[in-house]
């Protein structure tokens, strides 16, 4: 059986919705919906690829908080492993507050346990239990940075493919990170969003030759596009679903986790793996949350991939 492990950031998502515009400083607004939920690239990603119906574990930390113990109780009830994710003593969870709009959102995190975590429990050992790892939000992983070209390097030797989807830099270093460039070169699928891809390069040509593997770039409501491994200047595009969008906090992370789902669990073909991943977000964007109501593989072959075309 195919087994996917999970390392990254653990952060609970307070978010806003229904925002008539941005905040202003010394002007307040008001919003019509908040929740607290599940946050995190990773974890996210995590706990759909779970309700798809993949066998997944999760590596991480949290703290000793409610909220760490709310991350902690929302994996699970997702079916994640949780037994690999350590409790850090007197500590506080990480905390992302999103402001949602119709076709965006604004995010502004409080870095905790995802600058320290440095991914000292991903041994050989550990990574031969498993098939594929996916490490999400790379800028935001400050400690786990440096050891991710050995780590997914380590993973190769043995046999598993890996996965990267880097978030934004809110640093601006971008392809200056001295680690990205390393790890790129040992990823079999990297996920940026297109304004990431932009800020990463000139141009997709450009990156994709950076990449040991697929690039995958999420076009939100232009779709999704790949450029395969094995052909650097051929690119396929898939077209975005006719979706009410109400948050698209997640919806990325949704879309990487549809994506491994079918490449990994259902050795798709990149074609029907873009597609599936794409109604994976659109199913994401139409509620509150990038975990909310995450779907079977059935439900989304269901209701949502047979609107899918190229």
């Amino acid at each position: 059986m195919s087994r996917i492990l999970v390392a990254g950031e653990l952060n609970v998502d307070l978010v806003m919705s229904g925002l008539p515009a941005l905040p202003v400083l010394g002007q307040e607004l008001i919003g019509t919906g908040f929740n607290i939920v599940m946050g995190s690239s990773s974890a996210i990603t995590a706990a759909r690829l779970a309700a798809l119906g993949a066998h997944v574990d999760f590596v991480g930390q949290i703290g000793s908080d409610d909220l760490g113990h709310f991350m902690l109780r929302e994996l699970q009830t997702f079916g994640v492993g949780t037994q690999l994710i350590e409790t850090i003593p007197n500590t506080n969870t990480d905390v992302t507050i999103s402001l949602t709009y119709e076709h965006d959102r604004a995010l502004m995190t409080f870095p905790g346990l995802m600058t320290t975590f440095a991914g000292q429990s991903i041994t050989p050992d550990l990574l031969a239990n498993y098939t594929h790892v996916h490490v999400g939000s790379f800028f935001l992983q400050t400690g786990l940075q440096a050891q991710l070209p050995a780590l997914f390097s380590r993973a190769h030797d043995l046999g598993l493919t890996t996965s990267l989807d880097t978030g934004w830099d809110p640093h601006q270093h971008w392809m200056q990170n001295p680690h990205l460039g390393p790890t790129l070169a040992e990823t079999d699928y990297f996920f940026p969003n297109e304004k990431e891809a932009l800020a990463l390069s000139d141009g997709t040509t450009a990156l994709a030759d950076r990449v040991g593997g697929t690039l995958i770039v999420k076009r939100g409501g232009d779709g999704a596009s790949a450029i395969p491994a094995n052909s650097k200047h051929e690119q396929i595009d898939i077209a975005a679903l006719p979706v009410e969008v109400v948050d698209t906090t997640g919806a990325g992370d949704a879309f990487n986790a549809g994506f491994l789902y079918a490449t990994i669990i259902n050795r798709a073909a990149l074609p029907d793996a873009l597609r599936f991943a794409v109604a994976c977000g659109a199913q994401a964007v139409t509620q509150v949350g990038g975990a909310t109501n995450a779907p079977t593989a059935e439900a989304i072959s269901t209701h949502y991939l047979k609107r899918s075309t190229i």
